[in-house]
């Protein structure tokens, strides 16, 4: 498999990562984010990662209650 010449492997990670990386051939105006912009986007990942933990640790302990509950019951 070929690449096209024009494609360009920094350019590609400049547009997947954040914050975006200028790449050589770009002609779009880069914004930059204020330091209280990325606290709030620190704060937002935390609390949704904590969110997700919370949720998770919530349907393993129902599973293992429903398993204890199934086993109680003589179910198999």
């Amino acid at each position: 498999m070929r690449f096209h010449p024009d494609l360009h492997l920094k350019d590609l990670s400049g547009r997947l990562h954040w914050p975006h990386r200028p790449g050589l051939h770009t002609d779009v105006i880069s914004h930059h984010h204020s330091a209280s912009e990325d606290a709030e986007v620190a704060k937002a990942t935390i609390y949704v990662s904590a969110l997700t933990a919370v949720v998770l640790l919530l349907v393993l302990a129902g599973i293992s209650f429903g398993q204890e509950v199934m086993h109680w019951l003589g179910a198999n």
